[in-house]
């Protein structure tokens, strides 16, 4: 009976068993939808086993353990319909990890229940009983949290709208499974990492906004797999490295929106092929080359925006062929030329911003037909000539910037048709009297300053001249129109008043910008500046200009001084605790400075574009610094240079002060931030100072140093003497002194040296001048410290400062006093540039007819004296050839891409490339040609031998460019391995250029019947990759001539001559 009764009790278990099994798996099935998995009691696949501690992802749902209350199966999931286990569990952790609060219940009955969850959306369709969630919007729902993997749970989604919230963190890699997805909008959070590959899987996304994070890194050349995105935008993230080409494969699109990044390179043409484009956006980057031919094709544009670049090559005329256009940014780039005539003729266009174009005498063209412009800004476009009537002609325009050009005349008659919100003209050559109607015509900003405008009757000066001159006034100058200064003779006539005895009597200036009066380190007095007038003249030997317009809907004195949120640990703190900004052209004024040479230091720190809350800190300000009206920083950003917001960064120029007074602007040219307000870009200066690099009240000491010195040195008194008679040369060389690698010498001595330049110290002469050669006394008595415990160790330390120096001395041609003015101003900002390939300038000279430069000497002259003087006994091997043309390449490149002012040479020959002892080239006179220039064209480039060196585009359009030195450059190769000149001049008159046997040769192949016969050794792999990269350069179009930077990383082994090559044959 035991056994009967067990037997029966086995069977009914197994019939048990059986059934619930059959039930379980016949449930299972029925819940399977099309692209779903079967999955078992934990909500996971089957065959797929709960995540144990080993393989479970960081921030899972599984991440968590039993005395959580969760467990892996739930008793509900085989009810039929309703939401499926895996999106109710993926809905939970992604809610409750973006911090929504309060958080809805999420069950499986969700997509059933009343949903009301006020401003955020979370969608379902259902098909018969069961439910998907297919739209997640919570756009502005104040979530704090992260994205987890989770969400590629929810295969079924269509939109997931997480934008204007504080989500930080990564984009999961997970996202690139929800295939089903056709928007995914993240913008306006605190996003950070690299956009996921794997979104470049979404196949049906039309919609991708990822704009205002802080994502860094490439864009994803996956992204071009996405065929049916429609919008793609990027904007106002931290993403580097190329544009890719990839993107070209997206023919649905029809707004691409990359500015305000980092992006770098060249655009790709293969964007021409967007035929739906109608957006196109890449401003505030660092793209350059030229705007590709192929952008012709795209003719459904209405935004092209690619201002703030350093983009080159001509503005092309195709671009008045976008017959939709109605914004077009090409401010801040670089480009050669005007603008094309064709584009005032676009009817459509409603923005037209345009900047720096450096084309000489650019003038307006006869006619044009802009009947529906709201906004014309062509600031700083070297324009001469008047200013059209047909503008007035433009009844929709509001806006008029024509600052920064040569434009003459009068403000045109009909201009009283126009009703402009804003007008400005500042920095031209316009005169006349102002118009008595233009407070009609402007209705809220008007800048006039910098021209030589007369006021239209007596009595009226008020309204066009500000009485907010306290120094401690900061209420807003409500000006409507503002002429001050009106130019830089009533600079001089302010300054003639401060400096009521014509005397100068300061040699320092220290400004405290946008802060109070202070004192550091009881030494340095900074004058208060909290002024907040367009035009301020300080109680002290100081006054400052401030130019644009602040585009905030209500303008108050916060606009001009900002205040750093958190302080800086120096001894200078309280310098950065406010600084000054104006949104276009901030300058700086001292009266009243002793003549001489001075220490510039400008103090900044980024205090404005600091907070990643409000993606300020993804900002960047970038504007050009000016001494003494010559640019010596172009595009400086302040967080690059100080590694971050609220950091400090002091730079620091030489000066010279000629006529009492010293000029510092910072000027905004349109690169930058793109985002609005636009006027926070402007120039943001937190301090000035300014010291002497003469010596002051030294005379006491002066003459304790003679008396003990005398006693040693009695001819050297002696001599001391003569020249305090006046007995040797002129006073004024005798007073004035120049600083040679830390010693001093008066140019007395320099001119001494030379013999009074006599033809047997000449050791050299160019279209600039001759230069000598010049051995000095290695320093000057009165400069030795007298602080010794001996006579004798006095006398043997004065030994062994006094070695023999040797300088070379260049006495320039005489010209025209504005020549030698800009010289004057000009070659102090080259002692900046300094690069082991460059000779260097140690000073200089430029007084009473006498106009004197001062180099490093060179021992061994120049190339062209070793390559092609007879009298030469140089001889250069192979190695020396080959290290000179790298030397060469390495010299350019600093010039070009890495010296902040971002130098052309204009003049790159054998006889300005010169060699040291060891036979090192450096490449001289870099800086004089462009002097030259601007007084006479024929004299820089045509003149002599530099001829057959120049750019064959300076011969037709007069534009010079970086490419131009290239060309240069290729001749100069071609001279090195040849060992010939390019112009080989026959008796027979005929010459035989070696261009053109260069040319003929690659033709044929056989560019190595070139090389110098002379050489009995050389590398022919290293000589051929020469001969190749010279036809590269020589090519007669600029665009397909490689950068300097190529020509380097060829000759260095680290790129082939195809991958700097941009064309397969060329053109020379």
């Amino acid at each position: 009976m035991d056994q009967s009764f067990l037997l029966l009790v086995l069977l009914l278990n197994l019939f048990f068993l059986c059934q619930l099994g059959s039930a379980f798996q016949s449930r299972s099935s029925s819940h399977v939808v099309p692209g779903t998995f079967s999955t078992n009691g934990a909500g996971l696949p089957y065959g797929a086993r709960f995540p144990g501690p080993g393989n479970r992802q960081r921030g899972s749902i599984y991440d968590r353990n039993m005395s959580d209350g969760f467990y892996p199966y739930w008793s509900d999931c085989d009810i039929d319909g309703g939401l499926p286990c895996r999106e109710m569990v993926a809905l939970k952790a992604l809610i409750s990890k973006l911090g929504l609060n309060p958080a809805p219940s999420i069950t499986r009955g969700f997509c059933g229940e009343d949903r009301s969850l006020g401003s955020i959306t979370i969608g379902c369709t259902c098909n018969g009983s069961v439910c998907h969630i297919t739209e997640i919007n919570m756009d502005n729902a104040g979530l704090t949290g992260v994205i987890v993997g989770e969400v590629a749970e929810l295969a079924y989604l269509k939109t997931l709208d997480l934008s204007n919230n504080e989500i930080h963190g990564y984009i999961p890699n997970d996202i690139g499974n929800l295939t089903n997805l056709t928007t995914l909008d993240l913008n306006g959070n605190q996003l950070s990492g690299t956009i996921p590959e794997s979104l470049g899987n979404l196949n049906k996304l039309k919609n991708l906004f990822l704009y205002m994070n802080l994502l860094s890194g490439w864009i994803p050349q996956s992204l071009g797999n996405l065929s049916s995105l429609q919008y793609l935008n990027l904007r106002g993230n931290k993403l580097s490295g190329e544009i890719p080409s990839e993107l070209g494969n997206l023919s649905q699109l029809e707004l691409l929106r990359l500015d305000d990044n980092e992006l770098s390179g060249e655009l790709p043409s293969e964007l021409g092929n967007l035929s739906n484009l109608e957006d196109f956006w890449v401003t505030s980057n660092k793209l350059k080359g030229e705007l590709p031919k192929e952008y012709e094709n795209l003719k459904n544009l209405t935004y092209f925006e690619v201002g703030g670049n350093y983009l080159s090559g001509s503005i092309p005329p195709f671009i008045a062929n976008w017959t939709n256009l109605t914004s077009l940014n090409l401010m801040g780039n670089d480009f050669d030329g005007g603008l094309p005539p064709e584009i005032f003729n676009m009817t459509s266009l409603e923005y037209l911003w345009v900047s720096d174009l450096k084309k000489p005498g650019l003038k307006f063209p006869e006619s044009a037909n802009l009947s529906n412009v709201n906004q014309v800004i062509l600031r700083d476009c070297s324009i001469t000539g008047k200013i059209p009537e047909y503008i007035g002609n433009w009844s929709w325009l509001r806006v008029l910037d024509l600052s920064f050009n040569s434009l003459n005349g009068g403000i045109p008659d009909s201009f009283q048709n126009l009703s402009l919100l804003k007008m400005f003209l500042t920095g031209n050559k316009l005169s006349g009297t102002i118009p008595g109607w233009i407070d009609d015509v402007v209705y809220y900003k008007g800048d006039l300053s910098y021209n030589d405008f007369t006021f239209p009757e007596p009595g009226k000066e008020h309204m066009y001249i500000s009485s907010n001159n306290s120094i401690n006034d900061t209420s807003l100058d409500t000006r409507k129109i503002n002429v001050e200064p009106k130019n830089r003779t009533k600079i001089y006539q302010i300054m003639d008043k401060r400096c009521h005895d014509k005397k100068s009597k300061f040699h320092s200036l220290f400004i405290n910008a946008g802060g109070e009066e202070i004192t550091i380190d009881d030494k340095r007095h900074y004058d208060a500046d909290r002024n907040t007038s367009l035009f301020y003249t300080s109680p002290n030997h100081w006054a400052y200009s401030c130019s644009g317009d602040f585009q905030s809907s209500s303008s108050n004195s916060s606009d001009y001084i900002k205040n750093m949120t958190c302080g800086v640990a120096s001894v200078d703190a309280p310098l950065y605790e406010k600084a000054r900004l104006c949104p276009q052209a901030l300058t700086y004024y001292g009266f009243c400075l002793q003549n001489g040479n001075y220490t510039v230091t400008l103090h900044f720190a980024e205090t404005v574009y600091a907070k990643d809350e409000d993606h300020s800190s993804s900002g960047k300000r970038v504007f050009d610094i000016y001494i003494q009206g010559i640019r010596v920083w172009k595009d400086y950003n302040i967080k690059d240079r100080a590694g971050g917001p609220n950091k400090i960064c002091n730079e620091s120029f030489p000066a010279t002060v000629y006529d009492n007074m010293l000029e510092i602007r910072l000027f905004w040219a349109g690169k930058g931030s793109a985002y609005n307000p636009p006027s926070l870009n402007g120039p943001l200066i937190s301090a000035i100072s300014v010291k002497p690099d003469f010596k002051v009240g030294g005379l006491p000491f002066a003459i304790i140093i003679v008396i003990i010195v005398a006693a040693i040195f009695i001819p050297l008194l002696l001599l001391a003497f003569m020249w305090t008679m006046g007995w040797v040369g002129h006073k004024e060389w005798r007073e004035t002194q120049v600083e040679l690698r830390g010693k001093s010498y008066t140019v007395k001595q320099v001119v001494d040296a030379t013999q009074n330049f006599s033809s047997e110290m000449e050791i050299g002469r160019g279209q600039f001048g001759r230069v000598y050669k010049v051995k000095l006394i290695g320093t000057n008595i009165f400069h030795l410290d007298i602080h010794f415990s001996s006579g004798f160790e006095f006398f043997r330390h004065l030994q062994a400062v006094l070695p023999d120096q040797t300088v070379a001395v260049k006495k320039l041609s005489p010209q025209s006093k504005q020549v030698i003015d800009q010289i004057g101003r000009e070659v102090y900002t080259l002692k900046t540039v300094k690069h082991h390939n460059l000779v260097e300038f140690l000073d200089g000279y430029f007084k009473r007819g006498l106009h004197l430069l001062i180099y490093e000497y060179m021992e061994n002259r120049s190339l062209a004296f070793a390559l092609f003087d007879s009298k030469s006994n140089l001889l250069l091997d192979w190695n020396t050839r080959f290290n000179i043309c790298l030397a060469i390449a390495e010299a350019l490149k600093y010039l070009h891409e890495d010296s902040r002012l971002k130098i052309v040479h204009r003049n790159i020959k054998p006889s300005n490339i010169l060699l040291d002892k060891e036979l090192n080239a450096k490449v001289s006179d870099f800086g004089l040609a462009k002097i030259y220039e601007d007084e006479n064209l024929n004299l820089a480039i045509g003149a002599g031998d530099t001829l057959v060196y120049m750019a064959p585009e300076y011969a037709t359009v007069k534009v010079v460019t970086e490419k131009a030195d290239v060309y240069s450059y290729g001749i100069v190769l071609l001279e090195i391995v040849s060992g010939k000149r390019d112009a080989d001049f026959k008796s027979d008159q005929e010459t035989v250029y070696l261009i053109d046997k260069a040319c003929l040769l690659h033709s044929k192949g056989k560019l190595a019947n070139l090389i110098d016969e002379k050489l009995l050794t050389y590398n022919r792999d290293q000589a051929l990759t020469i001969l190749d990269i010279a036809i590269l350069c020589i090519d007669r179009s600029p665009s397909r001539r490689p950068t300097m930077s190529g020509v380097v990383s060829v000759l260095k082994g680290n790129k082939n001559i195809k991958e700097i090559s941009k064309v397969d044959t060329p053109s020379a």
